[in-house]
Formats: C-alpha cells, sequence, structure tokens
C-alpha cells in the first residue's frame, strides 16, 4: 500500500465519518420534533395578511396566541420593524420567529453600516429565506410575510421550507382561508392606501369573526414612499 493510498483511504474515511454524523444529527433533530414536541405546547401566532396597492404595502395582524386550546396571549405584536423601510410578520411558533427577527434586525443595520445604505427589500427577503431554508421546518416552524417599498411596493411569503415567492397578497396562519376569500373580486392592487387598509382590516375581521385561534384586535403596518405608520384598531364586541 503506498502512502498516496493510505492518505486516500484516510479521506474517505473522514468524508464518511462526517456524513454519519450529519444523519445522526438530522435524526435526533427530527426525533425532537416528531417525539419531544407534543409534550408541551408552543405558543403560536395565527392569522398574517399582506396586501400590495399601487401606493405602498399594508401588513395587517391580529394579536392573539394560542397554546392548543388555551389562548395563551392577547396583546401579541406580530408586525416588527426591521428597519425604516422593511417590516415582517410572523405566524407560526413565536419564538422561534422573533428570534429570527431579531437576526434580520441585526443584519440590516450591518448592512447599511457596511454599504452606507439600506438594503432593497429582495435583498432582506432572499436572506431571510436563507436562514429559514438552512434549517428547514425543524427548528423554524413559521410562515413570513415581509414587505416594504424601495424604488417600488414589495411583498413576500416565506414559509417554512424557506422557499420565497413575491405576492400582491397574501395570507398565512390558521385564518388565512378565510382572510384570502374576503378578498375575493376585489382588485386590491388598484385600491388607494387608505382603500387598502379598509380592505386589510375587513379581511382580519372575518379571520377573526370565524377562526377561533385569531382574535383581540388587528395591528397594521401601511409602508409607502413617504414611509411607515403603524396603528391598531380595537375591536368591540357586539
Amino acid at each position: 500500500m503506498t502512502a498516496d493510498s493510505s492518505s486516500q483511504e484516510l479521506k474517505s474515511l473522514k468524508l464518511l465519518t462526517a456524513i454519519v454524523l450529519r444523519s445522526f444529527r438530522f435524526a435526533v433533530e427530527l426525533l425532537a420534533v416528531l417525539v419531544m414536541r407534543p409534550e408541551y405546547e408552543t405558543l403560536k401566532g395565527t392569522t398574517t395578511l399582506g396586501i400590495k396597492s399601487r401606493d405602498g404595502v399594508v401588513l395587517a395582524a391580529d394579536k392573539r396566541a394560542t397554546a392548543g386550546q388555551y389562548i395563551a396571549g392577547k396583546t401579541v405584536q406580530k408586525i416588527a420593524k426591521i428597519n425604516e423601510r422593511c417590516a415582517l410578520t410572523v405566524a407560526g411558533s413565536v419564538a422561534e420567529a422573533f428570534q429570527l427577527v431579531d437576526r434580520l434586525k441585526a443584519e440590516a443595520s450591518l448592512y447599511e453600516l457596511s454599504h452606507g445604505r439600506i438594503p432593497k427589500i429582495h435583498t432582506l427577503a432572499n436572506f431571510t429565506a436563507l436562514m429559514i431554508n438552512t434549517k428547514k421546518f425543524i427548528s423554524m416552524p413559521v410562515q413570513l410575510l415581509l414587505a416594504g417599498y424601495d424604488d417600488s411596493p414589495r411583498l413576500y411569503m416565506i414559509d417554512f421550507f424557506g422557499s420565497l415567492s413575491e405576492e400582491e397578497y397574501i395570507s398565512t396562519g390558521s385564518g388565512s382561508r378565510i382572510a384570502l376569500g374576503s378578498l375575493i373580486g376585489k382588485r386590491v392592487t388598484e385600491l388607494s392606501l387608505a382603500e387598502t387598509e379598509e380592505a386589510a382590516v375587513a379581511a382580519l375581521r372575518s379571520a377573526i369573526e370565524w377562526d377561533t385561534a385569531t382574535g383581540e384586535g388587528i395591528d397594521l403596518a401601511t409602508i409607502s414612499k413617504s414611509g411607515m405608520a403603524f396603528r391598531t384598531v380595537t375591536l368591540h364586541r357586539s
């Protein structure tokens, strides 16, 4: 046996060991998802919505968090400001989602310091998708809507596999089908920002009315060329 063949065999053994260890780690993480997680309840977000209009983009989200059949929170902020031109909604596991939000804020600030300008919305969307894609659904059981305004309004949906798609309007969470159903027949992309806000509130009201995991109130973020504005719509019980 020559020195070259011995070196090649050693490299192959190291590669095989690395593959086995990586497979073992994946199996342990998957076991944690399938077996361990049902032993406790995870706080989850519920219904979020994004609508792109001709002048900007509107994000809306309810304020309820659930843990199984239990209402775990009634004042949850599911819309996070990333910078002056970009915001993100979260649906899914709250802890993992806001951990990702903190990372995205830090990366956006670092980009601005390094390049002397804020990052494009599609740059932030791609980076967010990459962060989730490296973990798949094992560590990031979330659905996100990322929206902002640079040269024009932008709205992206990122699922828990890290898949990224640009949308005209989209909803995530347990009440998403109800929220989207209320927008059928409306030419949302032709609406003004004020009309878009009204459409978003109406869609979330429908989800709150018919989805038990959605409720308490509605947060709105409106992003346009002039900046970003937040407001909360309080629901009155009939």
